[in-house]
């Protein structure tokens, strides 16, 4: 059996990620377990409704902080863990990389840094993500299609100013700096060019499998 493989897939608000994301579960087919965070698994489903709670946009960092692990914990041990010991392809919607660009960067919690790497290798092990890939887009941009999309209501996170989503693109630029195995692809372009080029490291990513 060929050993699983764990990609996680992260942008800011507008980036078309979701789209890319049904590319690739079109792509991969039934190798693939395509899951998402906050959530991934039923007990941790029920931890992303606390934190996208209205009542939470009044939350700080650390509290946050501590239920993005909680909830992240019970999907790498229930969802995660199982599809990549079953050989799987295994790409998250958001990640740890979320939880540093959020928390520690946009929420401005500087001091849980050197934690979040501790606590990292505490509760991933042997199962951090093999690849990150980072969809980019300047904030102004991405927010000027969220508002277009209109739709569901924004979340806490969504609905803040632009400044703060300055501060989380600047955010996953640096922990893609501190991690191995990141690329970056430039999400102003077209769905159709952004495909292509996701596909490109996707396709590099499994042929060194």
């Amino acid at each position: 059996m060929k050993k699983g493989l764990f990609i996680v897939v992260d942008s800011g608000e507008g980036s078309g990620k979701t789209t890319q994301l049904n590319n690739a579960r079109d792509f991969f087919g039934d190798a693939l377990v395509l899951t998402r965070e906050p959530g991934g698994s039923p007990y941790a489903e029920m931890i992303r409704k606390v934190i996208l709670d209205p009542m939470a946009g009044q939350a700080d960092a650390k509290t946050l902080f501590g239920l993005f692990w909680a909830a992240r914990a019970d999907h790498l041990k229930n969802t995660i863990r199982p599809a990549l010991e079953a050989g799987k392809i295994v790409i998250s919607d958001r990640f740890d990389s979320s939880t540093y660009a959020y928390q520690i960067i946009a929420q401005g919690a500087r001091e849980l840094e050197d934690f979040f790497w501790q606590i990292r290798d505490f509760y991933l092990g042997d199962f951090k993500p093999d690849l990150y890939v980072y969809f980019d887009l300047d904030p102004r941009i991405g927010l000027a299609r969220k508002a277009q999309q209109g739709g569901e209501e924004l979340n806490h996170f969504e609905a803040r100013k632009v400044e703060f989503h300055d501060m989380l693109r600047d955010g996953f630029k640096k922990f893609l700096t501190k991690v191995p195995n990141a690329v970056t692809i430039d999400a102003s372009q077209s769905k159709e060019k952004v495909w292509e080029d996701f596909k490109k490291v996707l396709d590099r990513r499994m042929s060194e499998r």
